[in-house]
C-alpha cells in the first residue's frame, strides 16, 4: 500500500491492524473513504472496517487468521486500488 498511489497508510500495525485512508485529487476525503468501504463490503471477497480518527474516516484491514497467505492480502491490495479508481472517475 505504501506504494499505492493517493493512499496514506498510517503507523506501523499494531499486532494485524493496518489503518489507511484513500486521499482523492478532489471532493471530500471523509465521504470517498466512507464510500470506498461500503464498496469493499458488497463485493464481499475481503471485509475491512472503518473508525474515526482525529476527525478523518479511517480504514482498517485486520489480517487475524495464522492461515491467512499472501494472495489474499495481494486480492485485498488490488481490490482497494480498483474500488479507489472505480469511485475516483465516477463508475461507482
Amino acid at each position: 500500500m505504501q506504494s499505492a498511489p493517493g493512499f496514506e497508510v498510517g503507523p506501523s500495525p499494531d499486532l494485524s491492524i493496518v489503518i489507511f485512508r484513500y486521499v482523492p485529487r478532489l471532493g471530500d476525503a471523509n465521504a470517498f473513504n466512507e464510500k470506498l468501504v461500503h464498496e469493499i463490503q458488497n463485493d464481499g471477497r475481503i471485509f475491512i472496517s472503518s473508525t474515526n480518527i482525529g476527525g478523518k474516516v479511517i480504514l482498517r484491514l485486520a489480517i487475524l487468521n495464522h492461515n491467512t497467505h499472501q494472495d489474499t492480502v495481494d486480492l485485498a491490495i488490488e481490490l482497494l486500488k480498483e474500488k479507489a479508481a472505480a469511485i475516483e472517475s465516477g463508475e461507482s
